[in-house]
C-alpha cells in the first residue's frame, strides 16, 4: 500500500518556514511532502524579503519534499481552476485530485473547492492538532510555534490549541 501524500500551498509552508518549525515538517512529512513548481515560484519570489523560505530547498534536497510539475491531465485541472484560484492553490488541487492527496491548505476558497470535488484537506491548525495528538508537540510548543506564525502575520482562527485537542 502506497504512503499518504500531502500536497503543501505557500501559505502553510510558509507558516512553518517562518517560524522555525522546519523539524516538525521534517518529521511529519519526510517523503510524504509534495509542492508544485508554482508554489515553489510563489516562495522563492519572497527569499530576498524573508530568508527563511529558502529552507523550503532543504526539504527538497534531503526527500522530504518532492518537487513535482503538472501531468496533462493535472494541467487540465488547473486551467479550470486558475480563473478562481491563485497559481499555487489552483496547482495543488489539481495534484491533489490527480494523485489522491491531501491537500494543505489556509486558503477559504481552496478549502471550499476542496469539498466540492471531495478532495482531503487540512491546514496549519490540522497539523498542529495532529502533531500533539500524535506526540511530536507538547500543547505549550504547539502554542509557542503558533504565536511565532501570528507574529509573522498568520490570521489564525484561535488563539490557543488547548481548546481543540
Amino acid at each position: 500500500m502506497p504512503k499518504k501524500k500531502w500536497i503543501f500551498d505557500t501559505v502553510v509552508l510558509s507558516n512553518f518556514l517562518l517560524s522555525d518549525s522546519l523539524f516538525l515538517v521534517e518529521k511529519r512529512y519526510n517523503g510524504k511532502g509534495i509542492i508544485t513548481g508554482e508554489v515553489y515560484s510563489e516562495l522563492s519570489a519572497g527569499f530576498a524579503l524573508y530568508p527563511q523560505l529558502k529552507h523550503v530547498d532543504k526539504l527538497i534536497d534531503s526527500g522530504v519534499f518532492e518537487l513535482t510539475s503538472l501531468s496533462r491531465k493535472e494541467l487540465k485541472i488547473y486551467k479550470q481552476l486558475i480563473g478562481h484560484l491563485g497559481r499555487g492553490e489552483a496547482s495543488c488541487i489539481a495534484v491533489a485530485d490527480n494523485r489522491n492527496t491531501t491537500m494543505v491548505s489556509d486558503d477559504r476558497a481552496a478549502r471550499s473547492q476542496c469539498i466540492q470535488m471531495n478532495i482531503p484537506v487540512t491546514g496549519t491548525i490540522g497539523i498542529l492538532k495532529a502533531s500533539i495528538i500524535d506526540g511530536l508537540l507538547t500543547t505549550t510548543k504547539a502554542d509557542e510555534i503558533l504565536q511565532k506564525m501570528v507574529g509573522k502575520g498568520f490570521y489564525s482562527p484561535i488563539r490557543s490549541m488547548a481548546g481543540i485537542t
